[in-house]
């Protein structure tokens, strides 16, 4: 027998609150041979890529090229090339073997940007809130240049980007850094620049997370009074290759900037709409608020831009086994990071045979017993879509 065909995908995301209906999962019991299979390799954007015994699953763009020895050579990579890819072995009697592996894609790390609410506080009266600001998914925090030990007053939010201590107290004083990185690239990091902002709220944009296509607002909170006008740029800072628009009371003004696209209109309370957007859209912003006295403030937030959920597939090395006497390893192939496991439709409790790769896309149970039998799903999710595989029934002789 061989592998069904699988699900794959390039994209980066799910269909949102939708579960797609998949064919029940036909595994093919390989021999004591091991499995046929593609290495998972992750690059650099812009670099070529050899897929080891890996031949193309996608439509010919004219960058790849398929070896003797069956890798698959892609030339100038892109994040579109990421994703799920498909080998098939041609043996000499015109069967076939499938492989399958996963190709990571990333970009070069960017330099993030530490804020914080106040560098000047009284100790057990006041709180403080830092935020780092990034695109990417991986964050660590230092505490004078060494990894921060968090105390029983220290919170982190759950994407790691906010740290809040309250209260603070003496030991607390020094230099906080975040640490941002991917898989494959060097990681950058940047000493806090303290703002140390009026008694009032800070000025800023609500982070808000949608999916491609959408039509979504970006919007200010703790406004300042007085205001003339706003002025809106994409990433950090007022650079005028990055200013997209400047709307001012006055209806006569309105002037777009090089990062205007078409799609962005700067509404009177100041909140940004920007039509149908893309991956491309996601990323950090910076609203200036003008005040009538030609003072300004400045306000930073995020926009998180995902690709709905696709149907991730699950495979095992078997789904008959012996009691005590053999293993069954699961993998959930996805391009998402997000993977949590099922067990009878319910969340998988983890037990002392059982082991979780580290980025939970494999599941090893060894030995196996009885009460292993029943229904494996993977679950994969993005912040705004989720999606399941079909289930694996695993079935426990004795």
């Amino acid at each position: 027998m061989e592998f069904p065909a699988a699900s794959a995908s390039r994209g980066l995301v799910p269909w949102m609150g939708l579960l797609m209906a998949v064919f029940l999962l036909t595994l093919w019991i390989p021999p004591t041979t091991a499995q046929f299979e593609t290495v998972m390799t992750s690059v650099l954007e812009g670099q070529d890529v050899t897929l080891r015994q890996y031949i193309k699953g996608r439509k010919y763009t004219g960058r790849e090229t398929v070896k003797f020895d069956g890798s698959l050579v892609i030339r100038n990579i892109t994040v579109w090339d990421l994703g799920i890819y498909t080998a098939v072995a041609v043996i000499d009697d015109s069967k076939i073997v499938k492989g399958f592996g996963r190709l990571n894609v990333y970009r070069p790390v960017s330099v993030p940007t530490l804020l914080a609410s106040n560098t000047t506080v009284t100790e057990n009266e006041d709180a403080v809130v830092m935020t780092c600001y990034t695109d990417e998914i991986f964050i660590n925090w230092l505490f004078n240049a060494t990894t921060l030990q968090l105390k029983e007053r220290m919170k982190l939010s759950e994407d790691n980007t906010t740290l809040t201590i309250d209260p603070v107290r003496r030991e607390d004083a020094g230099n906080y850094q975040c640490k941002v990185s991917n898989p494959i690239n060097s990681t950058e990091i940047f000493l806090l620049n303290f703002w140390i902002p009026p008694t009032t709220a800070q000025f800023e944009i609500v982070m808000t997370s949608a999916l491609e296509g959408q039509d979504v607002t970006l919007r200010t909170q703790n406004r300042p009074p007085d205001v003339t006008g706003f002025i809106w740029y994409r990433g950090l800072g007022q650079n005028y290759t990055n200013l997209i628009s400047y709307k001012s009371w006055d209806p006569r003004i309105y002037i777009t900037g090089p990062a205007y696209t078409g799609r962005e209109t700067v509404k009177f309370d100041g909140s940004l709409v920007i039509r149908n957007i893309t991956v491309w859209d996601l990323g950090i912003y910076t609203a200036v608020a003008v005040i009538d006295d030609s003072k300004i403030v400045k306000g930073f937030g995020r926009l998180n831009v995902y690709r709905p959920v696709s149907v991730p597939t699950l495979l095992a090395s078997n789904t008959t086994v012996t009691e005590n006497e053999d293993a069954v390893v699961m993998t959930c192939y996805t391009d998402e990071i997000s993977i949590k496991w099922l067990f009878n439709a319910t969340s998988l409790q983890l037990g002392r045979r059982m082991k979780l790769s580290e980025d939970n896309t494999t599941l090893t149970i060894d030995p196996v017993r009885r009460e292993d039998a029943g229904n494996y799903q993977c679950k994969v999710s993005n912040p705004v879509s989720y999606s399941e595989s079909a289930p694996v029934e695993l079935y426990v002789k004795y």
